[in-house]
């Protein structure tokens, strides 16, 4: 398997990781790349916005969040978001960790790598136990999640799993 890294989001960020978003759909499997369709002369700005999430308080539209894109050599090829805080309506609503790689590099075991190493980071920062969530129909993100030690504990439209370090 090709080593990947992740790197914390930030505004030196150029046109690799802007093409990177642009490929990644807008609305999917109950995610929203709200970065899609932007022009690239705002995405500064966009990279600004995330950054400033790290410091957000929990409401019922955003948590305290740390951004990563995962590299693959040199080349960005999708991101993981920790929410490195949640209250009981995000543990059911999405959990601490969401993920998304581009579609030309699907299939080949990455999203499985960045989770373990984004499992690996909440430990690092105190969240035990992670919840997170996949759709139903998202069966290719429930095996990574089960792969990476998830254990089911709640199953109707959503798929519910909890994580633990131990």
């Amino acid at each position: 398997m090709e080593e990947l890294k992740l790197v914390e989001l930030n505004v030196s960020m150029g046109k690799l990781e802007y093409d990177m978003f642009q490929e990644i759909p807008a609305k999917e499997n109950g995610s929203t790349n709200l970065c899609s369709g932007i022009p690239y002369e705002n995405f500064t700005a966009y990279l600004e916005n995330q950054l400033a999430r790290k410091y957000n308080p929990i409401s019922d539209f955003d948590t305290p969040t740390i951004i990563y894109i995962a590299y693959l050599k040199e080349l960005p090829i999708g991101y993981i978001g920790i929410r490195t805080e949640i209250n009981d309506n995000w543990k059911k609503w999405s959990g601490n960790i969401f993920y998304t790689i581009r579609p030309s590099k699907r299939n080949k075991g990455y999203c499985t790598q960045i989770l373990g190493m984004a499992i690996q980071k909440c430990y690092e920062l105190g969240i035990d136990p992670i919840y997170i969530q996949a759709n139903q129909n998202n069966i290719y993100s429930q095996k990574v999640i089960e792969k990476n030690g998830g254990k089911l504990y709640l199953k109707n439209e959503t798929f519910y799993y909890i994580i633990k370090k131990d």
